[in-house]
């Protein structure tokens, strides 16, 4: 019975869930680079409207997964996604180049990876779904079920755009 409960309560913690006292709790400011090497703080990413702040490790293969998931169904989204990835400047390159076919998607480079401890997480790949004025609608960490879910999730926060016609996903 005990073996149950860890195993529910383990599940329960890696889906989707709203945040505890959401309404409340903020995302914490932290720096951070943009694609072309300008300081960006948390702060300043607020978009007029829901937004996803996604967080990778560019050394580990999950952040890989991660992204692939996301554009699991050719999708591409909107600056109101953002990706943050703790890491070098060489695997931050790999990563946005690499997933170019996500869209629009805005792209940070932590410039520590106390960024983590900062946004409370203890382990990546993470996402937030925000409010405009960053507050944490909900968090959710780990890849998920299937790799569509975790499109859907973002998809559903923050939208996406469909491919038109002529497009074709790289």
């Amino acid at each position: 019975m005990n073996k149950i409960l860890l195993s529910v309560t383990l599940a329960a913690t890696l889906t989707w869930v709203s945040a505890p006292g959401a309404a409340e709790l903020h995302l914490p400011d932290f720096d951070a680079l943009d694609a072309d090497a300008v300081p960006v703080t948390g702060s300043e990413l607020g978009q007029g409207g829901n937004w996803v702040l996604a967080v990778v490790d560019g050394g580990l293969p999950s952040a890989r997964r991660f992204l692939d998931a996301l554009g699991s169904k050719n999708e591409r989204f909107g600056s109101n996604v953002v990706v943050l990835v703790v890491g070098t400047t060489q695997q931050f390159d790999a990563l946005r180049s690499a997933y170019v076919g996500l869209g629009d998607v805005r792209w940070l480079r932590a410039q520590n990876p106390g960024v983590l401890a900062t946004l409370g997480l203890t382990g990546v790949p993470a996402r937030f779904a925000l409010h405009p004025d960053g507050r944490i609608a909900t968090r959710r960490a780990g890849l998920g079920r299937s790799p569509d879910e975790v499109a859907r999730q973002v998809r559903a926060w923050a939208g996406s755009s469909a491919q038109g016609e002529g497009e074709h996903a790289q």
